[in-house]
């Protein structure tokens, strides 16, 4: 009967450790979505700085004005998605203190009960947080495209077709 209880205890204290393991898989998940959406600021602050160090934005059909701002933007952007990262990461690190303090809370007969519970729901708001600055950032870059896109469509009204 021992034996019997000790198995059933495993099998319930690893179960009980999935759950912080899916929100650690769907924290990557945005961690991955978030480093793509970083590179991409970068990318096109580093053309944008390139353009101002040049002084060429005459040839792109941007104003020094207009530079200004999408720099400024693309700053804002990455600041967002770096706290993202941060605050991802972060949800990572304490979903495996989760696991490891379900664990700790089973070996230890129940001592720790609201250890694991405080840690998930510290971890779900670290993921709160992350994808919240994911949606600051992503409605930062809906405002550079739509005004890239204004700035090319008044371009092109000045040329025949």
């Amino acid at each position: 009967m021992g034996e019997a209880t000790a198995s059933t205890t495993a099998v319930g204290t690893i179960a009980a450790m999935v759950t912080p393991g899916l929100l650690m898989l769907g924290s990557a998940s945005l961690v991955a979505s978030a480093l793509v959406r970083m590179a991409r600021v970068v990318d096109r602050a580093r053309t944008l700085a390139a353009i101002a160090a040049e002084g060429s934005w005459a040839r792109t059909g941007t104003t020094p004005q207009q530079l200004r701002r999408w720099l400024d933007r693309h700053a804002r952007r990455a600041r967002h998605a770096a706290r993202a990262i941060a605050a991802l990461y972060a949800a990572i690190a304490v979903f495996i203190a989760t696991c490891l303090a379900i664990a700790a809370d089973r070996a230890l007969g129940g001592a720790l009960q609201a250890l694991p519970l405080w840690l998930a729901v510290l971890g779900t708001l670290l993921l709160l947080a992350g994808a919240a600055w994911m949606v600051a950032e992503s409605s930062l870059s809906g405002e550079q495209i739509a005004e890239e896109i204004h700035l090319a469509l008044s371009q092109l009204e000045g040329v025949k077709s």
